[in-house]
């Protein structure tokens, strides 16, 4: 199970760098990747399953205090990009 969840986090890390590099290159016309990056809301996607993931590491793998208080960030961090996907907070 730790071993997936690293594999998950990596993964989904990697796949949200080349999220950003293709919105970065769309947004400011470096080189035209899609339609769907002319937004910042595949990076928020990205970001918001990555920390949702880290988040579930965090509370599996660590002990302590630091697996609650990581865990809390992560998890904050994802809700509020979910916020911010549904236009809640403008």
């Amino acid at each position: 199970m730790k071993k997936l969840i690293n594999l998950l986090g990596f993964a989904f890390a990697f796949i949200t760098s080349i999220l950003i590099i293709c919105t970065f290159m769309t947004t400011y016309q470096f080189y035209y990747v899609g339609q769907i990056f002319n937004s910042y809301l595949p990076i928020q996607l990205g970001v918001c399953i990555t920390m949702a993931i880290i988040a579930l590491r965090f509370l599996i793998i660590e002990t302590g205090k630091k697996r609650l208080v990581y865990f809390a960030f992560s998890l904050a961090i994802s809700v509020s990009l979910i916020f911010f996907m549904i236009n809640l907070i403008k």
